[in-house]
């Protein structure tokens, strides 16, 4: 299997084991409440505010990057990062509109995901919708 079916796979399978009707308790765990604010607090600080200087903070220098268009480790995130003027001060909280649709977490896993919508490729007057996470 491809790493990128074997990632959806297991995506899949952690969003299944999260829906209401699987069994999950609607209360998180301490520890999955504290994966989650390390989730939401990277987005925070790192995407919405730009901050390339805290990409080692959340991220390992060795990281398998989920992203088939990204190489593995953090160095590429920062890159990214370090060619954005950032924000300051870091928002204390995510902009309503920086927020992710939904997030989880459940045992040593966290996800955000986003709704987007892009133009469609066959026919630029139309658009669509599609999810994409973290």
């Amino acid at each position: 299997m491809t790493r990128i079916k074997q990632f959806a796979v297991t995506a899949g399978l952690i969003a299944l084991s999260c829906a209401p009707g699987f069994g999950q308790s609607k209360q998180l765990t301490p520890t999955e409440q504290a994966n989650l604010k390390l989730a939401l607090d990277w987005w925070r600080e790192g995407f919405v505010a730009r901050h390339a200087e805290v990409v080692d903070k959340y991220l390992d220098k060795n990281m398998i990057q989920h992203n088939p268009n990204m190489a593995d480790g953090n160095e590429r995130v920062k890159g990214l990062l370090s060619g954005m003027k950032p924000v300051n001060p870091i928002p204390a909280m995510i902009p309503a509109d920086r927020m992710p649709a939904l997030s989880f977490a459940k045992g040593d896993y966290a996800a955000l995901i986003w709704e987007r919508e892009a133009i469609d490729p066959n026919d630029s007057s139309k658009k669509y919708k599609y999810n994409d996470f973290d």
